[in-house]
């Protein structure tokens, strides 16, 4: 019997949890170099039928050069108001000896917060004053705890293929290196972006 494949089990979630997906499977042209086929794979499931949040995963092996080829996470619609694009993730140790690093200046004025996290990108005013709130911080600081390798993102990744993300801007929980398809795991990042959801509004 053949394992099943991501899609297959991201359907077989979304089936057995009552929510809707949408799933597709784009096929690259071979050509004499390209031998195996390869597909640029789009799928995503709303939290629920308001579509209070949605959970995307996007694999596209042939996908520009500086933009992320494989990611899946939570976005939220935020406010247009807030441009930059930032990524927030839990400090290392190297981060602390690297004295020339930009990220130093994002800092938000909050000890505990700040020492916990990194933030990269330019941030503007707006991007400033959402994040310098303690209950926002406090649920980014949960949210990283669920796994070793999730990080936050606003505005970092352009999602198209979903109408409701295509012409915002948009708060995420983000895998920026695979697919999570563990349905534990979705949930707990579901709930997770709920909550900032609940503060941000």
């Amino acid at each position: 019997m053949e394992d099943k494949s991501d899609i297959e089990i991201l359907k077989e979630f979304a089936k057995s949890t009552g929510r809707e997906i949408v799933a597709k499977e784009l096929p690259y042209r071979r050509t004499g170099i390209r031998t195996t086929q390869k597909y640029k794979r789009m799928v995503y499931i709303p939290n629920n039928p308001a579509k209070t949040s949605i959970f995307v995963w996007f694999n596209d092996p042939y996908t520009r050069v500086g933009q992320q080829t494989i990611f899946s996470g939570a976005f939220i619609p935020i406010s247009s108001r807030i441009k930059s694009k930032l990524v927030i993730r839990p400090s290392i140790f190297l981060d602390k000896l690297n004295f020339f690093s930009k990220t130093k200046a994002n800092k938000l004025g909050n000890r505990k917060f700040d020492s916990k996290v990194t933030i990269s990108g330019k941030m503007d005013t707006e991007s400033k004053r959402l994040l310098s709130h303690s209950r926002l911080q406090y649920q980014i600081l949960r949210a990283l705890e669920i796994e070793s390798y999730i990080s936050i993102s606003i505005n970092e990744l352009k999602i198209d293929f979903v109408p409701e993300l295509s012409q915002t801007s948009s708060f995420s929980i983000i895998n920026r290196h695979g697919w999570d398809i563990d349905k534990n795991i979705i949930e707990k990042v579901f709930s997770s972006i709920e909550k900032i959801k609940s503060i941000i509004e």
